[in-house]
């Protein structure tokens, strides 16, 4: 896979903009996809991506399409849109996506590419995940707020040459992206901390740091950890969450300050990510018999809550 294959990233959130961003420093030309034609213009109106970093702040005019405007083959895609928006962007992109593109998901949530290899057998599907630091400021202006690791694999890890090439298609500087042998493991280990941290944030409209500052709230923290915990050993998956309350414990100390994306989300008055965060979890539960009461008392509250903001 050659560097200066196009890479369209259909998601103009703060990762997608963070890599359209590095993609268009080093000569790649990416393309965004935009929802629509009123998304396009306030791209427009905005000059392209800006992209502050160390207080410095640099505007790329990078290539920009809505997507049902796309005509040409799309062999490069990465997503970073939110889970549940997946299979929507995507459907007005289903004509033009070559039948073995390689569709690359950078988002949080599991249970999307199951989605996607159902609606598209034949896409090569890998899934990635990210520790860099990013936030929206504005439309299309996106502060790099820290630096992080970015990783990509694919379940069984029978493609190694293949994600090798599309690792270093998507590194550029100072983005850089290695390949996994442990893709699974990682994917799930974030979303037990995404489970543990995100939907008491937003339930108890709290920072990720106010979660180990209330008693109450700790107790339904640790909770939710111990079912995650005796799920995945009943998964099989019991090596994938050693020490895993340590790690949930020390993630919300080192992001205290953080207002998760559930959070921010439903403040705005958007649907979360909580039906491929908590949702995914306990539909693998019901799948094993398993009851998962904390876990699907924060989903629930979730809903209800969407609803009560009008987003469901």
């Amino acid at each position: 896979m050659p560097d200066n294959i196009t890479w369209n990233i259909l998601g103009a959130g703060a990762i997608g903009c963070l890599w359209a961003s590095a993609l268009h420093s080093a000569g790649r030309q990416p393309r965004l996809l935009l929802r629509d034609p009123a998304s396009l213009q306030r791209y427009r109106a905005a000059g392209g991506v800006t992209l502050v970093r160390d207080g410095e702040a640099h505007t790329h005019a990078i290539d920009a399409s809505c997507a049902a405007a796309v005509t040409a083959p799309l062999r490069q895609l990465l997503i970073t849109t939110k889970a549940h928006q997946t299979l929507e962007a995507l459907a007005p992109l289903a004509a033009q996506l070559a039948p073995d593109a390689t569709v690359v998901l950078l988002q949080n949530g599991l249970g999307v590419a199951e989605q996607l290899r159902q609606h598209y057998p034949g896409l090569r599907i890998y899934q990635a995940s990210t520790t860099e630091g990013a936030y929206r400021s504005a439309p299309f202006r996106v502060v790099h707020a820290g630096r992080g690791s970015t990783v990509i694999g694919a379940a069984g890890n029978s493609e190694r040459s293949q994600l090798a090439a599309c690792a270093a298609g998507l590194s550029a500087p100072p983005l850089a992206v290695s390949v996994s042998d442990d893709i699974e493991r990682i994917l799930w280990r974030k979303l037990a901390v995404n489970c543990a941290i995100n939907p008491l944030t937003a339930i108890h409209r709290c920072c990720n740091g106010e979660l180990l500052e209330r008693p109450e709230v700790l107790e339904e923290l640790h909770a939710v950890v111990e079912e995650i915990v005796c799920l995945s050993k009943a998964l099989g998956y019991s090596d994938w969450v050693e020490g895993m309350l340590d790690t949930v414990l020390g993630v919300a100390h080192a992001t205290g300050a953080n207002r998760s994306s559930m959070l921010q989300d439903l403040e705005s008055g958007r649907l979360t990510e909580i039906d491929y965060i908590s949702g995914h979890l306990c539909r693998l539960a019901d799948a094993k018999s398993i009851d998962l009461p904390a876990n699907r008392a924060l989903l629930d509250q979730l809903h209800t809550l969407e609803t009560l903001s009008g987003c469901r």
